[in-house]
């Protein structure tokens, strides 16, 4: 059945949560109604709601013990598993404010993150793939770049040989379970929740501050689940698609999440039939994966109704039809807006394009260089203003009042046009942050990273198309007298020390820039000459 009524009591006569909901609030909730029912599927086990919010309790106690303070910023630095989501709901539950963090990042850009939060805890795992996280992040400790870091919690910690500050996750299980300390939870929607750090249009990425009641969007996307269904999860949990998109929507709705640590589409289509999903989140990258080695007559998916995919695309009719889907929907969002603004859910063999209306109480212009509406049809610049927009940007009131109006509006820097009816339509960016496999990366913040190669005199980082990724990043680069810049060369210099996602994937060597009078780079015309 469709999940509970989100106001007064649902058709049992339960008293349910009223919004705007506390995110701990949400979670003992959920745990109170169907406590056994299974909420998360990983490697073989099963953790319930009951579990889980166990598992929250003893975590956020030992966080106490350790000396964390409500208010204090937790960040989360790993990938997708059951521990997880445990620390991010032990985060809220403490009273703390959550920091995900990209798992691609490397020494350099995960030290401005955990140093600008003035993160107190992180939590890790001990590696993943060959990668050590443990080995970066002591890294980090030994050149003293984040000097309010306390605590590193290592998940995944057998035999790893950890010393102080860094201890297992098992351990610190430990030392909850022999606490008589209670945790002190939010109880102010209004609160500050979580911090995202997503790159702008400046040299370095900010924080986009999400309060509670900005991540009560997660209501609006918990209407396109039934209670029980089970999700298939390709989104990074980091990301907003996923800790807040897909873990607190299923909260919400009573679903349970289906996880792999590392994306697999073979291993996909088998955990699909072992636990009977009946929703696919991701990238339509992902699904198109899975589609590829889907055998056409294959059972494996026969229990799949829903896809939430972005982008959705009427030429990607074919691709769902493959899977069986009943429905597709997509939406239209960003991190500063506590996920998706709108929403589209259609059968996939009758589905208008665009990426769907505004829910209640969200409004969307699109408007031209004099700040006015455009008509119908007209490309523009789109702005919301919505219960979902961030508080603002963390320790950057500039870029905050950059953002947002004095009267609410965010300025998203997207372009796309409405219909008569309302119907939104992306575009893309209208600066020079594009989006790769679904992360945003600002080119300013790769050229300020590159300009510290030995070899270079200037560059210049534009997206440009990829069938795969959507956008990746092409490097314009003038060498200095004598010298010859490469592929491998950038790939050498970036590899270790900046997120995989924000290493170019074409290097162009070019003598010089079109520059407008002012002097700033032309990077439409260079995209153009080079790969339009």
């Amino acid at each position: 059945m469709r999940h509970a009524d989100l106001h007064g009591k649902d058709s049992a006569g339960a008293i349910t949560l009223e919004r705007p909901s506390t995110i701990d609030s949400i979670l003992v909730r959920r745990a109170a109604r169907c406590p056994d029912a299974p909420f998360l599927h990983f490697e073989g086990a099963c953790w319930t709601f009951q579990e889980v919010d166990t598992a929250v309790n003893r975590i956020a106690i030992a966080l106490l013990e350790l000396g964390v303070k409500p208010g204090e910023r937790i960040a989360l630095w790993m990938s997708n598993c059951p521990e997880w989501v445990i620390a991010q709901f032990a985060a809220t539950r403490l009273g703390a404010i959550l920091v995900p963090l990209n798992t691609r990042l490397r020494r350099d850009d995960l030290a401005y993150a955990l140093s600008d939060c003035g993160a107190r805890a992180v939590f890790t795992q001990a590696n993943s793939a060959g990668f050590s996280y443990v080995e970066l992040l002591q890294d980090i400790l030994d050149a003293n770049l984040c000097p309010e870091l306390r605590h590193i919690v290592v998940a995944k910690e057998d035999g790893v040989d950890l010393t102080p500050p860094m201890m297992g996750w098992t351990a610190l299980q430990e030392i909850g379970a022999d606490s008589a300390m209670q945790p002190c939870p939010a109880d102010q929607p209004s609160d500050l929740a979580y911090i995202l750090y997503t790159s702008g249009t400046t040299s370095a990425p900010k924080g986009a501050m999400l309060s509670h009641t900005n991540l009560n969007n997660a209501y609006n996307i918990a209407e396109v689940y039934f209670e029980g269904d089970a999700v298939f999860v390709t989104f990074p949990l980091f990301a907003v698609t996923g800790c807040h998109n897909t873990v607190l929507s299923a909260v919400i709705a009573g679903a349970s999440l289906v996880l792999q640590e590392r994306f697999d589409p073979t291993e996909a289509l088998t955990l699909i039939e072992q636990h009977k999903c009946t929703v696919f989140n991701g990238m339509i990258h992902s699904l198109k994966e899975v589609g590829a080695v889907l055998d056409v007559n294959s059972k494996q998916i026969k229990t799949l109704r829903h896809a939430n995919v972005f982008p959705r695309g009427l030429e990607n009719q074919p691709l769902f039809a493959k899977f069986k889907f009943a429905t597709a929907g997509t939406g239209y969002g960003m991190t500063e807006t506590s996920g998706p603004v709108t929403h589209a859910m259609d059968p996939i063999d009758n589905f208008s394009p665009g990426v769907g209306m505004p829910w209640a109480g969200n409004v969307v212009r699109v408007v031209g260089a004099d700040g006015n509406d455009v008509e119908p049809g007209e490309v523009g610049v789109i702005l919301v203003r919505s219960s979902q927009v961030m508080l603002g940007y963390y320790n950057k009131p500039e870029a905050t009042e950059k953002a947002i109006s004095t009267d609410g509006w965010l300025n998203t820097g997207d372009m796309g046009f409405l219909t008569e009816e309302g119907v939104l339509s992306w575009i893309g960016r209208n600066d020079d942050v594009y989006k790769t496999s679904g992360f945003n990366v600002s080119g300013m913040e790769v050229e300020s990273f590159l300009t510290g190669h030995p070899k270079l005199a200037d560059v210049a980082v534009v997206g440009v198309p990829d069938d795969k990724k959507g956008t990746v990043g092409a490097a314009f680069v003038i060498p200095k007298p004598g010298e010859e810049i490469t592929m491998s060369d950038i790939e050498v210099f970036c590899r270790g020390r900046i997120a995989s996602h924000k290493i170019p994937s074409h290097v162009i060597s070019v003598s010089s820039f079109p520059c407008t009078t002012n002097g700033k780079v032309r990077k439409l015309q260079l995209r153009a000459e080079h790969f339009d």
